[in-house]
Order: structure tokens, then sequence, then C-alpha cells
């Protein structure tokens, strides 16, 4: 039987800390499922969901039916694969984080293939009917969608997202954007099980796709053993760095600012070549880029005006009238005209200076801007509408673009 979608509830971990075995420090119980499930590389007829366990051999199964409809349910079936860590990672100023313990892990993933477009989907896992989720596919052009933009997601030096998914998760988005920085070992509070548990219900929400920041390689193993092991494939063409998805007629397009952006860069050629294709393609409407470090900003770190002079031109041509960005633990939003830049970087790193640079030439274009932990909501219809939220669940910032 299916479980109820959209049960908020987090449930206690399954890693056992307080008693010691010989994979490094923790017990598998119950399901065995550590972390998940999350949905990635959702089209018209794709799904891709994946999960983690602390034990081989696990049901591998996934209750599937669209919702409403639960006598269409059927069965998808995972693979399983096995990574084996060598290293614990703790968060040593925050002792109620579950470790990264090394140890086997095995991944779970049902690829699904034939399902049908503008559905949405209640999936739960065979072996642990709490786990439970959904996602939509992809919209038809013209569609209403609504989705959660956040970035830089400092889970354990505060209650932040946890605050913010109170007020956000009610709003039921259909998808998350998130422009990067999505676990912070550096901070010393957190873990990626802490990040997996804070953030579950968020996932249970919709399909996930990330931007890769410069927080996701802190230690020499992160990179490859857990973002790419989590996340990798999360949409379409591309590389696991840089890729695109859409739905209802918008594509979205993410890059990597960890990597070249210089005009002769596998990505930036890749882009150039792929929003010609998607611009005619039937149906377009426009396209949403994101990314991680900011193009421009005003605030505390650095913008990249060489890589703005190349893809600007670019988001001119073929109909890009919003730009999503990180890495700024703040707000901005920057009106160029045709063009909106908005920093949503406020998912619970240390906030810093929002108005450090101000005498940048362009910082009279930065229409709202302030120093508070934020998430964005954007809904697509006939305009494109902005709700920025901070972490008490007051409206900070509301915009309205009209489509190009």
């Amino acid at each position: 039987m299916l479980c109820a979608c959209g049960d908020d509830t987090v449930v206690p971990p399954t890693i056992d800390a307080s008693v010691q075995d010989a994979d490094g420090g923790r017990v598998c119980t119950g399901s065995a499922v550590t972390k998940g499930p999350w949905v990635l590389a959702v089209d018209d007829s794709h799904a891709t969901i994946r999960w983690e366990t602390c034990r081989g051999g696990t049901s591998g199964d996934v209750d599937i039916a669209p919702e409403g409809n639960p006598s269409a349910a059927w069965v998808a079936h995972s693979i399983e694969s096995e990574t084996d860590l060598t290293t614990s990672h703790q968060a040593p100023l925050n002792l109620q984080a579950t470790p990264d313990y090394a140890g086997a892990w095995f991944m779970h993933e049902a690829k699904l293939v034939g399902i049908q477009p503008n559905t949405c989907y209640a999936y739960s896992l065979a072996g642990d009917p709490s786990r439970a989720g959904r996602f939509c596919t992809q919209r038809p052009s013209g569609a209403p969608i609504r989705i959660f933009a956040v970035g830089d997601t400092n889970v354990g030096l505060g209650p932040t997202m946890s605050n913010l998914l109170t007020y956000i998760l009610p709003m039921k988005p259909e998808l998350t954007l998130h422009v990067g920085d999505i676990e912070y070992y550096d901070s010393g509070f957190d873990t990626w099980q802490l990040w997996a548990e804070v953030m579950r219900p968020l996932l249970a929400r919709g399909a996930f796709f990330p931007a890769i920041g410069n927080h996701e390689s802190e230690t020499p193993d992160e990179y490859q053993t857990y973002t790419l092991r989590f996340f990798h494939g999360a949409g379409f063409g591309g590389t696991d760095q840089f890729y695109e998805f859409e739905t209802a007629g918008v594509h979205f397009f993410i890059l990597d600012t960890q990597d070249s952006t210089d005009g002769n860069s596998p990505q930036a050629v890749w882009f150039s070549q792929q929003i010609l294709l998607a611009e005619q393609k039937p149906g377009y409407r426009f396209s949403v880029v994101f990314f991680h470090k900011p193009f421009v900003t005003c605030g505390d770190t650095g913008d990249d005006p060489t890589a703005r002079a190349y893809f600007e031109p670019l988001f001119l041509a073929h109909k890009v009238p919003l730009v999503l960005q990180g890495h700024m633990h703040g707000y901005e939003r920057f009106d160029f005209g045709n063009i909106t830049y908005v920093t949503t970087g406020g998912g619970g790193g240390g906030l810093g200076n929002v108005d450090e640079n101000t005498g940048r030439s362009y910082c009279d274009k930065r229409v709202a801007s302030g120093r508070f932990f934020n998430g964005t909501i954007i809904d697509i219809d006939k305009t494109l509408k902005g709700t920025v939220i901070d972490d008490s669940g007051a409206t900070k910032d509301t915009f309205e673009l009209t489509l190009p």
C-alpha cells in the first residue's frame, strides 16, 4: 500500500552512534534506510528515485501510484551499489549531529521509464513505508508551476532550514533549485547525515536540482563520495556539474562556478549551443539560469564581470529573465531591465555583510537586499512572481517579471 504523500515528519536516523562496531562506530538497525529518498532527473516520462542504506541486500522496491489513483499502483525495482568509506567525519561543534561514519554504504536507485507527463506521483519505499514522497513530471508549456530556490544550507549552525521549511512546505513547491553550498563540513556544525535528516521533508516534496558550490569539496573525498554519490545525474545533457531540465515550457540551466566559465570553457560552449536548441523547441517560453558564485553582488564576496560579459548577451538573446545565485549569505535583487539577478544564499550559513562592496559600478541597480536568512518561492504562470521568505515566515521582498 502506498504511504500518504507529503508527510513532513522527520523520523530519527537508523544509525546508533552510542554503540561501536567494526564499521567505525555505527550500528545499522531497523529498515537500514539512512538517507532519502529523493528524486532527480525528472522529465515527461522519466524520473530517478535514490536512497541510501547502511546494510546491503535490503528491499529495493518502491511502491508508486499516480496521486489520487491508488488502483494504478505498481512496483519499481532499484539497483544497489556499494561504497566503502574509509574516513569518518564528525561535527566537533555540534555533538548532536550524527557523524558520517566510515564503512560500507549502499545506494539504491530506481529509474522510472515510461511514466506519464503532467502527472504527480506518490511513492514509498517497500522496506520502510514511512520513507515516502512525491514528484511531478514535466508540465505542458504554459502550465503554472511553483518552485523553491535556496542556497548555502548550513543546517547544523542553527534551526534556519527547519524554520524556513515550516513556512515553505505548506506552500507546496513542485521542485527545488539549490544554488550551491549544499553542506558545510568546515563550519564544524554539519554532517551529510544531519543534512539529510533536516532536508528530508523538502526532498519529499518534489524533484531536487542542485548546483555545485565551493563547500561541496571540503575534504579530499567529499565531492566524489558524498556530493556525486548522492546527486550525480540530476538533470539532462552536459555533465554532473552543468546540466539542464525543463517543465511548463521553461528551461532551467545549471552552471558550475567552481570550474572555468571562460567563453571557451566546455560549459560555456555547451550553454551557448543548448540554449539555442532550447529556444527552437515547440512550446519554449523562456529560461532560468542558476549557479553558485555570483556574477553580480554588492556583498562581501567576489563578483565575476568576465563571466557576466560572456553569458549576459546570451541571456538577452535567448529569453533569460531570471538568474539565481548564492554564495553571498544574505539576499539581493538586481534589476537590469530585461534581466533580474537574485542572490538567495540565506539557507543557514553565517550571515555576511550584504553592503561591503556597494561601490561596484552596477550597485545602483540593486533594488532590494538584506542581511537575513531566506528562501525564494517562484511562481510561473502568465508572469513570473517571486516571494522571498525569511526564517520567521515574514515576506521580505516580492517581485513580478513580465515574461519575454
